[in-house]
């Protein structure tokens, strides 16, 4: 059912608010167990709805387009029992960022196509070693984003998402069983998987022979996947609810130097490949690029239109949300620059340390205060510059801000990781825990 703008914007008119419309068709083929499992066909629409009335916000949505009136009556009564907020609502933008977030050639790809690059790379995997059992994902999503209010604005954009990921499986000679990761998403259309078998070939092969540490503090290297776990638990503290809230540890922080003079912190949703790519947030406020973090010093804090009204200070286009939430403070796609270091220079530097692929969890860290506490799925042990085996039963932990004070360099290759985009890092002084 085609959604009824018309009465949307007929009924905005009326209140003082906005309106978020989601339209998302979806198309997924699974594998498991090396076998075809299952083809996924979904339409999904939703319409959230926020409402401020006497100073009150409220919200409701639905995914029923003849519930419009039902959904608007709705909000307007749970506003009485909302935040405080005298939000000011943007206007139309004189104009739109022209971002090219839109591949018409996906709309040719069936799922016989979906299928048939599905099976050229497990048979690829295979070729590595026919033991390893596959499980993989191919998706494809169209995307259409709708941002009405009270103030005039009426705003949309279409995304496509495009991507696999991949897991194998496999037993060691002593029965233990090894995970090999890798996935790419894009907003492009691309059977170039070469990359993906590259790298499932490489921890493969490091994770053949098995090796041990001892526990103590050690140079690691974290692989772009494992980087963006640490990354996830830092941007806690540059959300701008949690600097209203009192408890990021970088409150006080800014135009100071927080980190490693290396270090930059990238937001861009200006990326034309960039999957949480969009040319404004979600409340219809202009995205731009920034550098939160350069070289080390703290530049800004993310702020959606609630946070940035609580804090006396201006929207940074950072307020993301799904049609059936209120908006968040949060990052588009993050990007740390490389260096010029290629991977195999990093590893040689280290004389006895880590290098980290894959990592389970967050233990019972205190995230807020910036502390992580991982199991090590697959990592090796580096001696001598060289990589030697695949260690087991092995811990980090520590704090987020006193690891990236430590940092001793980046690589040159850079990996996607669903929305971020990441180089190898090198850290000094990590703690390691092993049986």
């Amino acid at each position: 059912m085609a959604i009824n703008y018309i009465k949307i914007k007929d009924r905005v008119s009326g209140i003082k608010g906005d309106v978020i419309v989601s339209e998302v068709t979806s198309q997924k083929v699974k594998f498991e167990n090396d076998e075809l499992n299952a083809v996924e066909n979904s339409t999904h629409t939703g319409i959230g709805v926020r409402v401020i009335k006497n100073g009150k916000v409220g919200f409701t949505s639905t995914n029923d387009d003849s519930k419009i009136d039902e959904v608007f009556k709705r909000a307007e009564e749970l506003s009485e029992y909302g935040e405080e907020l005298d939000l000011s609502l943007p206007k139309n933008p004189p104009a739109l960022r022209n971002i090219k977030l839109y591949d018409p050639s996906l709309e040719k790809v069936d799922e016989y196509d979906m299928l048939n690059l599905g099976e050229m790379i497990i048979k690829s995997i295979k070729e590595i070693d026919r033991t390893i059992t596959v499980n993989l994902e191919i998706e494809k999503d169209f995307i259409r984003k709708t941002i009405i209010n009270s103030n005039g604005l009426d705003v949309s954009f279409e995304k496509t998402i495009w991507g696999f990921s991949v897991e194998g499986v496999y037993l060691q000679n002593d029965e233990s069983l090894v995970w090999l990761y890798d996935s790419k998403y894009t907003t492009r259309y691309s059977i170039d998987f070469t990359d993906l078998i590259a790298y499932i070939r490489n921890m493969y092969l490091f994770s053949r022979q098995n090796a041990k540490i001892s526990s103590g503090k050690y140079p690691v290297i974290f692989s772009p996947l494992a980087f963006s776990m640490l990354l996830e638990i830092l941007s806690v503290s540059l959300s701008g609810e949690n600097v209203y809230k009192g408890i990021s540890p970088l409150k006080d922080k800014m135009k100071t130097q927080v980190f490693s003079e290396n270090f930059t912190l990238i937001d861009d949703p200006l990326l034309e490949e960039g999957i949480a790519s969009q040319p404004f947030d979600d409340e219809g406020i202009l995205t731009n690029y920034k550098e939160v973090i350069s070289n080390g010093v703290l530049n800004s804090f993310l702020y959606d239109l609630r946070t940035a009204y609580l804090m006396n200070t201006i929207p940074t286009g950072n307020g993301f949300r799904d049609y059936n939430s209120l908006p968040k403070p949060s990052f588009s796609n993050m990007v740390v620059p490389n260096s010029e270091t290629p991977l195999n220079s990093l590893i040689s530097r280290v004389d006895k340390g880590l290098i980290v692929y894959n990592v389970l969890g967050g233990g019972q860290s205190n995230v807020n205060a910036g502390e992580f506490s991982v199991n090590v799925e697959l990592g090796s042990l580096i001696e001598s510059g060289k990589i030697v085996g695949r260690v087991k039963n092995v811990m980090l932990f520590g704090n987020v801000f006193e690891l990236f004070r430590n940092i001793i360099d980046f690589s040159r290759e850079t990996k996607v990781v669903f929305d971020k985009i990441l180089p190898y890092i090198l850290c000094d002084n990590v703690n390691v825990v092993a049986e």
